[in-house]
């Protein structure tokens, strides 16, 4: 029997306070990966801290466990805002995979929906 593979996020215990916002964007994948067989859409979801927008958590569906690691290194610690061109720059050197772009676009799709969330009033 194979070993079970351990998430990458297994034990670690994520960082949800009142001032804390968690923002998903998606994408579609290229039709030329194997993760485009199972999923349709790359999500990728960034735990926030309210205030700054520094990157405390990060989280991307279909990449495998050592690739969704890499892609939180690059991220965690980051101010979304302030550092997006860091952070597009790194992906784009570093993360060299059919899925970049759908991974870039997902980011820009998270960027949208938050800015449209900071335009509504507090509920």
């Amino acid at each position: 029997m194979a070993a079970r593979r351990k998430s990458p996020f297994e034990g670690r215990r994520m960082r949800s306070g009142r001032d804390t916002i968690y923002v998903v964007g998606h994408a579609r994948l290229p039709a030329e990966t194997s993760a485009k067989h199972v999923y349709d859409i790359l999500s990728l979801g960034l735990a926030l801290e309210k205030e700054t927008k520094k990157i405390v958590e990060v989280s991307c569906t279909t990449l495998p466990p050592y690739g969704n690691e890499f892609i939180r290194d690059i991220l965690l610690g980051k101010r979304l805002e302030e550092d997006l061109k860091i952070i597009t720059e790194q992906l784009r050197t570093r993360y060299i995979c059919r899925t970049r772009n759908a991974l870039l676009a997902a980011l820009d799709d998270l960027l949208k929906r938050l800015r449209e969330h900071e335009k509504k009033p507090e509920q």
